[in-house]
């Protein structure tokens, strides 16, 4: 159980999440990533679009789904990237989820230019595991504005304008190796 941590992998659509996650992950046995977007597909009635004013109640039920799953990954040994939409505006519901989880809890928001993150948010629909993912320009622009607000939250991101995504995930291997952007539960 060494090996065994939690790292929260988030920011704006197109942001390179779902790659960089893996990749992480790969680097550690045993290891998962769970998908926080996955639990909206398991809505068959009645789901909100999640960017929806009205999605709140829904969002934070998908949110403490996801956040039991990674938590229970990395209670049981393993190494875990939870990875998706998961800003700091939704902290207190992750403190309170995984305030008893005896495993780092690591946070990392990735954020490359907002050209970027267009760019790839709207032509990811091509691949099948994308294929229900957000690509409208509107919800994609005011998402990255909040990822652009984090206050103290901004010493958690990493700025992957410049970086491929194995560049980004070395990035954070180090930080994981070295102890930095860990969460204080406890606050």
């Amino acid at each position: 159980m060494d090996n065994a941590f939690l790292l929260i992998l988030t920011g704006p659509p197109g942001a390179g999440k779902t790659t960089v996650s893996r990749l992480v992950a790969s680097h550690y046995e045993p290891s998962a990533v769970i998908e926080a977007d996955w639990f909206w597909t398991t809505v068959v009635n009645g789901g909100i679009a999640p960017w929806e004013n009205e999605a709140e109640h829904q969002n934070i039920a998908m949110l403490r789904a996801s956040l039991a799953a990674a938590g229970k990954m990395s209670g049981a040994g393993y190494a875990t990237v939870l990875e998706g939409g998961i800003g700091p505006w939704y902290m207190h519901v992750v403190r309170d989820e995984l305030m008893t989880l005896q495993t780092t809890v690591s946070y990392v928001v990735l954020r490359p230019g907002l050209e970027e993150c267009l760019s790839r948010a709207t032509s990811r629909r091509s691949e099948a595991r994308h294929a229900n993912a957000l690509a409208d320009e509107g919800p994609i622009r005011h998402l990255y504005q909040e990822y652009s607000r984090l206050g103290p939250f901004e010493a958690h991101v990493i700025d992957t304008s410049f970086h491929d995504q194995e560049t980004t995930a070395n990035q954070i291997l180090e930080h994981l190796s070295h102890g930095s952007r860990v969460l204080n539960l406890a606050d």
